[in-house]
Formats: structure tokens, sequence, C-alpha cells
């Protein structure tokens, strides 16, 4: 095979196949050319090209959910790489294994005003679980050298719990000399990580004496996914009368018999008569971020005797401010292993708890029928029509808000960018997940997060399975639900940020077929037509 001349990236590449690397998103640049070359000739990789740097980290983002595999992402020397930082920092508190592979300068000519040198070396330091650097030399103590810290950072990116990896490159000139792969003698040593989590049968005892001596324990889970193990073995603690469930939508571990609107159920019991009872004995909690603010509010102002958070974790996360254990192992191991020593425990608790929920869900159906043209009746027309198992992204704002407030069907499996939640990236994440992802990826996102990204549709790997839903209110409109920013006169030039975009010529220039709805029977009327496209990619701009 023709390929690079550089040893190392050579090896780079041949690790990362080695290590299962399947995907590969490069930028166009100068320094990178013997990265682009060596990637894109390596058979068993998959290459896209993504010219916006922000937009193809959270491009690789998306591809590294969808597949449930690490995904390399590459750029040139410079600013290039700064550019990278919000996805890399979004994956980082996602647990998303990105290897960021940036190309530099050789050290000599750092800080001497040569062109697109800044200082590379640990620049994503606080957003990746290591960085690295190769050596630019390449006699065999080098080349070994690279070769163990290559493999470190691919067994770091995935082990324990997942996060980037940054690995810096310096290369030296020519840059896209090529040689004959077929004529050397290539030694590459693929080291295999192995791990094995158990927890501790006597510290397993003592939890199992806990759970069993509550009345009320109550399991509430924040974002994840790859959950399909997890969400059976759920279903299963629901059925005990001493537990109640409470499923964030972006957990993806919802069912018909867990709560599965957290907004809308927190909010409904902190104004409840007498709502200590329903503070858990035991709170337990696993995954990522809570979205739901009620529940926040709840469980800091009536914290429960026990909370453990069940996470694999680098620090101690204490969300609801009573944290009495911290388990860092994976969830479905842990309760795995709980459920063998689980008893019944007579209570009343589960019942309680769903019979309120379904209380508050009637009472907001009653309301929709009532409610005015907004984003929530807008979405409670939207979610049940939705295709079987779509892949649907909410972007940051009222999207993934609102979301939290409505029944959903269990074959859906929801995403959001919910690490850090920014609003920069929601669209490239969609649109790289639906590049890997079989099944129809739908977008609902905001004018303003839309228009924040709109650099995602900057690709030439769009299809009929990626649609885009726009609800336009003319800017920011969550400001103006949120107590500081609503007081203000800054309000509306500030915060809410109206614009003029005409969303009909964005999707024009993007080639996306353009699809409108004003109100309730034209959106009524759009519907199957927008959701059954196949044949190209489609974007419903929804005015509220």
């Amino acid at each position: 095979m023709i390929t690079t001349d550089k040893k190392i990236v050579r090896t780079l590449v041949d690790l990362c196949v080695a290590h299962g690397v399947e995907n590969v998103v490069l930028s166009p640049g100068s320094r990178n050319a013997p990265l682009s070359i060596a990637f894109n000739r390596e058979s068993k990789m998959t290459c896209r090209v993504i010219v916006d740097e922000r937009s193809a980290a959270f491009f690789a983002l998306g591809l590294a959910l969808s597949s449930n595999k690490p995904v390399v992402v590459v750029c040139t020397s410079g600013t290039a790489l700064l550019n990278l930082a919000p996805a890399v920092a979004e994956a980082y508190y996602q647990k998303v294994p990105l290897i960021v592979v940036s190309a530099d300068r050789p050290l000599e000519w750092i800080d001497q005003n040569d062109s697109q040198t800044i200082r590379q070396s640990g620049a994503l330091s606080n957003f990746v679980k290591r960085s690295y650097q190769l050596p630019m030399n390449e006699d065999a103590d080098a080349l070994w050298y690279a070769n163990r810290i290559i493999n470190d950072a691919l067994i770091t990116a995935v082990s324990g719990r997942k996060a980037p990896v940054h690995i810096n490159v310096p290369l030296s000139e020519p840059l896209c000399n090529t040689v004959d792969s077929a004529d050397e003698q290539r030694v590459v040593r693929h080291v295999e990580p192995q791990s094995t989590t158990m927890v501790d049968e006597s510290l397993l005892n003592r939890y199992a004496s806990q759970f069993n001596s509550c009345q009320k324990v109550m399991i509430l889970s924040g974002f994840m996914r790859d959950v399909e193990p997890l969400r059976e073995l759920v279903r299963c603690y629901a059925d005990i009368p001493s537990v109640s469930v409470v499923t964030e939508p972006i957990s993806n571990v919802f069912s018909e018999k867990t709560l599965n609107s957290p907004e809308l159920f927190f909010s409904y019991i902190i104004n409840y008569e007498e709502p200590e009872n329903f503070v858990p004995d035991l709170l337990i909690t696993m995954g990522g971020a809570i979205v739901s603010k009620s529940a926040k509010i709840f469980l800091r102002n009536n914290p429960p005797k026990f909370h453990w958070h069940i996470s694999e974790e680098e620090w101690t996360i204490d969300t609801f401010q009573c944290l009495t254990d911290r388990m860092d192992v994976d969830p479905f191991l842990f309760l795995t292993q709980l459920k063998t020593k689980t008893t019944s425990v007579e209570s009343s608790y589960s019942d309680f708890c769903k019979n309120s929920y379904h209380a508050a869900t009637a009472a907001q159906q009653l309301d929709l029928e009532e409610v005015k043209w907004s984003d929530l009746k807008v979405l409670s027309l939207l979610l049940p029509q939705l295709p079987q198992n779509t892949a649907l992204h909410l972007s940051n704002g009222l999207s993934v808000r609102t979301a939290q407030r409505l029944p959903l069907r269990s074959d859906l499996r929801l995403y959001s960018n919910r690490g850090t939640s920014g609003i920069d990236g929601a669209t490239s994440t969609a649109v790289g997940f639906s590049c890997h992802y079989a099944g129809k990826t739908i977008l609902i996102t905001g004018d303003i997060s839309f228009l924040y990204d709109s650099n995602g549709l900057w690709n030439n790997y769009l299809s009929g399975k990626f649609a885009v839903v726009v609800i336009n209110n003319g800017g920011g409109s969550i400001f103006k639900r949120l107590k500081g920013p609503s007081s203000v006169p800054e309000l509306n030039d500030y915060f809410v940020t109206p614009h003029h975009v005409d969303l009909q010529k964005m999707a024009d220039l993007y080639g996306l077929k353009f699809i409108k709805a004003t109100n309730q029977s034209s959106l009524t009327s759009v519907l199957s037509d927008f959701l059954s496209e196949q044949n190209s990619p489609s974007l419903l701009e929804i005015l509220c």
C-alpha cells in the first residue's frame, strides 16, 4: 500500500485499526497531510471530511454515540485544535471516547512567529482524560515509545470512565512524501486491555441490607445510552412495591412501568399538600446530569436519609447535597448483583408515586387541549407521530426541557448534548449520528441553536435518514421564562436576540426539502409528508 512516509503516523493508524477504530473525521489542512493520507489509504477505515473543525468534532461525537465505538477526529496545526474544544468538553462529560489527533509544527518552531503555531501540547488538558505528545524522530527507541503511548491513549479512552484523549503529533516537512509500506518489516504491538469489576461481597451485603430496610426507594436516572440490558433490569426494579423509578427521557431506560416525565412529576409533588410523603428513604441515582430543575429543588429541600450515586466517575458527584455512598461501578453490574439479594418489603410507595404521576399526566392532558400555540403544544402533536425506532436528538434550551413534560414511546431513543448543555453543536451531532444509524434521525431544535450550528449542514453526508424540526419563536425565548433575564430591560436585545433569517433560503442552500407550519392545522396537514420523507434530508420550520 502506498502511504505516508512518516513511520510514527503509520504506527498510529495501525494501532487504531488494532483497537477497533473504524471511523475517522478529518478537516482539511497542510500540516496534517501525513495523517490524512495514512488514514484515507487504510482500507479498514471510513474517512469523512468536515471543513469546520468545531462542526467536525461534534459530527465525530454523534458518530461515536451511534456506533458505540471510539472515533478519531483529526485537525491541522494552530487554532484548528482549539475549535475542537467545545465538542471535546461535551464528549468528556458525556463519557464518549473521542480520539483527538492534532498535527503540530516541530517543537523548535513554537513561539517563533512561524505560521499556524500555538502551544498545542496539553491545550485540551481540562477536557480530556489524558494528553500525549508523540516524538518526532523515528529511531528504534522513539518508535517503541510511540507504540507504547499510542496503546496507552487508546486503552485510556475506553477503559473505566470512557472519555476523550488528545494525541499531539509534531510533523516536519516534507509532508506529502509516500512509500510502499509493503516493502518494510513493520513491528506494531497491540496491547490488549483486560478488566473486570465486581462489587465486594461484604460491601454488597451491606448495601442489600440497607436497601431491604427502606420502605421508600427512588431510582432516578440521568442521561445514558446503550442501555438495553439495564432497561430491562430497571423494569424489574419498578415491580418492587417499595421502589419508584423516575427516568429522564434522555436516560433511555424508560418504559411503561417507570415515571417518564420527571419535570411534570416533581413539579406536581412540590405543590402536593403533603410533599414529604414522596421523600424517599433511599435515593439511587445513576447516569449523567439531571435536566429536571424541579427534581433538584425537591430533593435538595427534602433530602433522603441515604443517597447512592452509581456511575464510573473520576470525582464525587453530589448534585442533591445529600450523598452518602459513591459507587464507581457500571450501574448494570451493580444493580444486577444487588437484585440477587433484594427481598420484598411491604410498602405502598411505588403505587403512591405512580398514582400521583398519572394524576399529573391527566391534568396536563386536559391543559393541553386548551393551551395556546406553543412549543409544548407542538411537541405534544409531534412526538406521538414519530416513526418507529427514531433516534430523537433534542437541542438545549426549550427542546430538551419541554420533552421532559411529555410521554414518550419506549421504541424511541433520545439524545442531547447535556454534558455541558451548550447549544453549539446539536445539529452537527445529529448529522454525525445519522451517518451510522440505520433508522431515522430527527433533531428538534430552536431557531437560535439551529442558526448557531448552521455549519452542521455544510458537508456531503446529509441523507433522507436525517430531518430537523426548527421551532422558530424569533429568538432565545427560554430567557423570557427565566427569572433573572426576564426582569431586566435588556431582555430582548441582549438575551432573546431576535433575528430575521429566512430558513427556507438556508434549506435551499444546503439541499434540504423545506416544509413550514404556522399553526396546529397546518402542522397536522404537513406532518405526514415530513415524517415519511426518505429521498432527501428535510427541514420543518414551525412558527410559534
